[in-house]
């Protein structure tokens, strides 16, 4: 029987199956230093969280309403906006990083009380709107890919490692290898700082007694939210003149990790 992953679990990704082992036979490991280089005691570039844009999406919903029971008034409707997704795909087509689409999904939770009579006590009644909407966002500053400047992988073995065979004849059928590579790009997040609901509501279904059971709502619905991305900042000031007029020696830049990893893999492209 197969096993549950747990897809159903929104917070995080499930985990995978287990794969069968292989038999490890050696492994031997080497630390590269690739510290970064120190201008004092500051570091010369720092990992912190940079605003692409500002946005302000506009959705334009529609939804039907069904109340529990007629009602005779409405007496006072909460609304509160959550977001259940918001996910920025950068643009292929915009060879700046400077385009993305943004796909939103959210839900207006409305708690509304009704009275069903001239007299009497107020029913409460909670409903989720869900809506959807996806639009292209022209961004300030640019997506940042550190390695190769590209947002891509190659993981299936396409740059194959083949040798002469003994005779000389063609390829050794009992010799391959390959090259692979993963990067790990930081992700653009999404922060929610406001939100508006402009709305009409059409009372609907009347009964004998001038009640409704149904409201049609149409609503304007804004959403205003930053998008962020983890960016490497240089934090190191341009060496000039000092305060006694004399140009400053030049410090020694180290490579930093991207910088190395990219030798690495530049002969494949």
């Amino acid at each position: 029987m197969k096993k549950n992953t747990g897809c159903s679990n929104n917070y995080k990704c499930p985990a995978q199956l287990p794969s069968n082992k292989a038999k490890t036979k050696s492994v031997n490991c080497e630390v590269i230093d690739a510290s970064l280089d120190l201008t004092g005691e500051i570091p010369s570039a720092v990992d912190i969280p940079v605003a692409l844009a500002d946005v302000i999406l506009e959705a334009d919903v529609e939804a039907d309403i069904h109340l529990p029971t007629p009602a005779r008034e409405i007496k006072w409707i909460r609304k509160n906006i959550s977001l259940k997704q918001c996910k920025a795909v950068p643009s292929i087509l915009d060879l700046q990083n400077l385009t993305v689409k943004i796909f939103v999904t959210g839900v207006i939770h409305k708690n509304i009380q009704y009275v069903e009579d001239t007299t009497g006590f107020i029913r409460d009644y909670g409903v989720d709107v869900a809506f959807t909407c996806s639009e292209t966002v022209e961004l300030e500053n640019p997506i940042q890919y550190p390695v190769l400047g590209v947002p891509f992988s190659v993981k299936s073995s396409v740059l194959e490692r083949r040798e002469l065979a003994y005779d000389g004849h063609g390829a050794d059928l009992c010799t391959d290898g390959s090259l692979t590579f993963e990067i790990y790009n930081e992700p653009i997040s999404c922060k929610l700082i406001a939100s508006a609901v402009n709305e009409i509501d059409l009372h609907k279904d009347f009964d004998s007694w001038g009640r409704f059971s149904k409201i049609t709502e149409k609503a304007e619905v804004i959403l205003v939210f930053k998008l962020l991305q983890t960016q490497q900042i240089a934090t190191n000031v341009d060496n000039g003149m000092t305060a006694e007029g004399e140009t400053q020696a030049s410090q020694p830049k180290y490579p930093t990790a991207s910088e190395r990893f990219k030798n690495v893999i530049r002969r494949v492209r």
